[in-house]
């Protein structure tokens, strides 16, 4: 019902590399601090513990994609530079357990040398998946700069004083808010309802002081604050 652009090899290669370049910084730093450790405390006293440092360092590093992904709004480095952002099926960014699974088959992807099954399963899928995406339910897609669309805001959410704050509410989320507004006339009422269930429940999760109980209404609020923001600023 809301379109997506989905990501290509290309653009999601580039993205890879450099992530790849970031967290190996990470772990050469990892390794830069263990060298100091070895000359301040000696290697009598820490060379037993160099296996534990060094999955220690490695585990910090794949953190990079985990904690970005998931803290981000879906993006890492690599990902914000090129414009993409992964999401779940409902179009919200990937929640915890997503991010981690489909890191956690990064492995599997990057065989047989730097993303060679990944890029073989983007090409191959219908909906541009690596392995981990096709595990975790999530697709990556570009995400241009959020822009608010004043005209369908005005024109069709409901004119109101904002009694929403939005700041800090994802792009891709703003996103679903203003096509939905724009586009809800068009659907027919069992998909309008669907589609609103499934907005709103992403809307209620981010927005704790949202009250509104019917999932339109809600949206609509949403809608009203984003135009506000808009007319502020």
């Amino acid at each position: 019902m809301l379109r997506y652009d989905l990501a290509g090899a290309g653009n999601r290669g580039f993205a890879a590399l450099i992530d790849f370049v970031a967290a190996s910084l990470i772990f050469a730093g990892m390794v830069a601090l263990w060298v100091v450790l070895l000359r301040v405390v000696g290697s009598t006293e820490l060379l037993p513990f160099i296996g534990v440092f060094f999955l220690v360092g490695s585990v910090i590093a794949w953190s990079y994609f985990i904690l970005l992904e998931w803290l981000w709004g879906g993006q890492t480095l690599g990902k914000r530079m090129f414009r993409l952002r992964v999401i779940s099926a409902d179009g919200s960014p990937a929640g915890l357990t997503s991010v981690l699974i489909r890191n956690l088959l990064r492995i599997v992807d990057f065989l047989p040398a730097f993303y060679g099954l990944g890029l073989l399963a983007i090409v191959a899928t219908s909906r541009s998946q690596r392995l981990g995406d096709v595990a975790a339910g999530t697709f990556v897609v570009r995400a241009p700069r959020p822009r608010i669309d004043l005209l369908a805001l005005r024109t069709i959410a409901p004119a109101g004083p904002a009694t929403l704050t939005v700041r800090g509410m994802s792009g891709e989320l703003q996103r679903l808010v203003r096509e939905f507004v724009a586009r809800e006339r068009r659907l027919a009422p069992a998909d309008r309802q669907r589609v609103a269930a499934g907005i709103a429940g992403a809307l209620r999760a981010r927005l704790p002081d949202a009250t509104a109980t019917d999932d339109v209404a809600l949206i609509h609020e949403v809608a009203a604050a984003l135009r506000a923001s808009g007319d502020r600023t």
